[in-house]
């Protein structure tokens, strides 16, 4: 059994989970960090990832901790539940053999009390790991089967609106100030215009992006590249069409 004496916390919330009740960051760290202090560890800091999914392992604070974990300053991580570590059983099992138990690292979660200490402790994190897995490709595919449904009903199937349009209830809405970009990119292309001379002209006239910043022309080509959906047709996944208030008409 390993000595534990430097423990830290690591938390994790993907965007659709923030704001369900036991998820959230600081509750997370709160429940952790009581924890270590029960258990005479000393804590060493916390590691998050706030609205970052579970299916990858490229995440900035759990890169962060790993880090730690080989430079020695970490012997011990607890976490809130054990599908904050990953969603997926393959990169579970990896973080446990190959990072935590390859460096001497205790692992324990709250939520299941389970522990990286005991082979019946590894067991069950592989079983409970699997399950989370399940759970996490069953939500994404109801997701996208409640998408499908929507966009056969011609309605907003989900996505980041373009500029020009926002999204209302689940249906596209124009944004005025935004549709006059849109117009005034078509019209300069019509007339000829490059889309580095484009993305010139909107700057000089103190047009911005959604985000607040300049236009460069890789933003005017994704703006021609959604002509239809600006004539008021939208796709989604085998070709439903949708249909919203149109900003180009037939003569733009």
């Amino acid at each position: 059994m390993f000595e534990y004496k430097k423990a830290c916390v690591y938390t994790r919330v993907s965007t659709d989970e923030q704001a369900k009740e036991g998820y959230s960051i600081s509750e997370q760290e709160r429940m952790a960090k009581a924890a270590i202090e029960a258990k005479g560890w000393e804590y060493v800091g916390t590691f998050s990832d706030p609205g970052v999914t579970g299916r990858k392992l490229d995440r900035p604070g759990l890169n962060a901790m790993i880090d730690a974990i080989k430079a020695g300053s970490v012997e011990a991580v607890v976490i809130y539940k054990l599908d904050r570590l990953s969603r997926k059983q393959k990169d579970t099992m990896t973080l446990i053999e190959d990072v935590f138990l390859a460096n001497e690292v205790y692992l324990y979660s709250l939520n299941e009390a389970l522990d990286t200490s005991t082979p019946w402790g590894r067991a069950m994190i592989g079983i409970l790991s699997a399950f989370n897995q399940m759970e996490s490709e069953t939500i994404q595919m109801r997701t996208t089967d409640g998408r499908l449904a929507k966009a056969e009903r011609g309605g907003y199937a989900g996505g980041k609106p373009p500029i020009g349009y926002r999204s209302l209830d689940g249906e596209l809405v124009v944004v005025p100030e935004e549709a006059e970009i849109v117009r005034r990119v078509f019209s300069l292309r019509k007339q000829g215009g490059t889309m580095m001379g484009i993305a010139e002209d909107l700057n000089q006239n103190g047009y911005r992006t959604k985000s607040g910043k300049l236009f460069r022309h890789s933003a005017i080509q994704t703006i021609l590249n959604n002509e239809r959906m600006y004539r008021g047709i939208h796709k989604y996944g085998n070709g439903y069409e949708g249909h919203h208030e149109p900003i180009l008409e037939e003569d733009d």
